[in-house]
């Protein structure tokens, strides 16, 4: 698990409590003054940036995290760039969570009513993610569209936001899966040309996306 924010430490140690024995934990602040806390065994700190990718990289190089928990600067441009750059890091299956939305609404945070802040981005992830099959018109294969293929669910909590990642990619659109022979209201299900193999398939391929 990463944290992003460390600030005295506790939530890495309730954290330490909470997750199975042996978990590696890491925390991340830009505060000198964290250099001073002791943590328990399994918890490492490093002081540096989440923003900056070198020192990212240079630290944690090609680790994948199960979780990863930003409570760092909260503003919106840091949040931004530090999912873009740490979510493909979370492993498949794995859960992102911003902490401190509500800091999206305040200016001095970069934050407005429906501006381009931290919820306002996220609330993209449903269109250009999540359905983005279902839009109606080509979208721009930007680099950036790979995440959609990684996101699986998006929830809002009251100033929380939590994503969690597929258990692998979805490169195609989930397909219709019909079952039964019988249509008594309406006849086109039946008509579906689909071996029983070709529905199988696409129910193993979904077991896989979401349950691993």
């Amino acid at each position: 698990m990463l944290e992003i924010g460390v600030q005295n430490g506790g939530s890495l140690e309730i954290w330490k409590k909470y997750l199975p024995q042996n978990s590696k934990i890491y925390g991340v602040d830009i505060d000198e003054k964290c250099l001073q806390l002791e943590f328990s065994e399994g918890i490492s700190f490093h002081l540096g940036s989440a923003t900056d990718t070198d020192f990212m990289e240079k630290t944690f190089g090609d680790i994948e995290f199960d979780v990863i928990i930003d409570d760092g600067s909260h503003i919106c441009k840091d949040v931004i760039d530090t999912f873009e750059y740490l979510f493909p890091k979370l492993k498949n299956g794995g859960c992102y969570i911003v902490e401190d939305m509500h800091t999206s609404y305040w200016k001095e945070y970069g934050g407005g009513l429906h501006e381009w802040t931290s919820i306002e981005y996220f609330k993209k992830w449903i269109d250009i993610g999540i359905n983005r099959e279902y839009i109606g018109i080509d979208l721009p294969n930007l680099n950036i569209l790979k995440i959609g293929k990684m996101i699986s669910h998006i929830s809002f909590y009251d100033s929380i936001c939590v994503i969690d990642k597929f258990y692998g990619i979805k490169e195609m659109p989930f397909k219709d899966v019909t079952t039964g022979e019988l249509a008594l209201v309406n006849e086109e299900p039946v008509k579906l040309n689909r071996t029983i193999k070709e529905r199988k398939d696409d129910i193993d391929i979904a077991k896989r996306l979401f349950c691993g």
